[in-house]
């Protein structure tokens, strides 16, 4: 199975994820909820759905921005419930982001580690857990001009 991915102006933003338990994975648009004075981006997710009442013995994923141009530079920047990490050029600003420990441990009971690999990367990495619901599991990318306002950071802060 080729590892999933969404391009953006920057480059490939690809998802490498390890789990012993099948599971769906769909990555496509959505819709952005920002502040209406902020503007406009582009919003894709990538989601890993897992069915109840089958054992999850662990999962991980790891986001990054494969290729970069010249002139990109790359932070983390973490917020309430949200890790991510923004790319930007003179043209492009790029961020990628998930749940934060917190939010995993609240929304679905689970234990988690979230770590900033590099500039680049950030790998999240769930332990065992057997779901009693369905769990999505779901990491965002957007992208859109340079702003003095983070649009694309608060996009990928999903509800």
């Amino acid at each position: 199975m080729t590892a999933p991915h969404i391009d953006t102006p920057l480059g490939p933003v690809t998802f490498t994820a390890r789990s012993e338990v099948d599971h769906e994975v769909v990555v496509g648009p959505a819709e952005p909820v920002l502040p209406d004075h902020y503007p406009p981006v582009t919003l894709w997710t990538t989601t890993w759905r897992f069915p109840s009442g089958r054992p999850v013995n662990g999962f991980e994923v790891v986001a990054g921005l494969t290729t970069t141009e010249a002139g990109v530079e790359g932070s983390p920047e973490a917020g309430y419930r949200l890790d991510a990490v923004t790319f930007e050029n003179a043209a492009t600003v790029v961020s990628i982001g998930g749940p934060n420990e917190e939010q995993l441990l609240e929304e679905f009971g689970i234990e988690s580690e979230v770590h900033y690999l590099d500039d680049l990367t950030l790998r999240w990495r769930l332990s065992a857990f057997e779901p009693s619901s369905d769990v999505q599991f779901a990491l965002a990318v957007a992208w859109g001009e340079p702003s003095e306002l983070p649009a694309t950071w608060w996009a990928v802060d999903l509800p």
